[in-house]
């Protein structure tokens, strides 16, 4: 599984699910009325979304998150 440490690694996690599914960006964001404009800037990894609506879209794709505790050495402070 790919840690998803950045608005950019989900971003692209999000476009390849979405793809699997042979969604278009339209047809993903039409399941809770979001715009194409919005699915893309969430899947280009702009963090201007609002967590509402990344959750909207992560449901139209049939997905959930789950969190767990990781080690954190020095360098892993800076990623976000």
């Amino acid at each position: 599984m790919l840690p998803i440490t950045s608005p950019e690694t989900l971003g692209k996690v999000l476009r390849s699910y979405r793809k699997i599914l042979g969604l278009t960006q339209s047809e993903a964001g039409k399941k809770f009325n979001l715009p194409q404009k919005t699915v893309s800037r969430i899947e280009s990894g702009i963090s201007t979304a609002q967590l509402g609506t990344l959750f909207k879209y992560m449901s139209a794709l049939g997905l959930e998150m789950h969190l767990e505790s990781r080690e954190q050495s020095p360098a892993d402070r800076a990623l976000w």
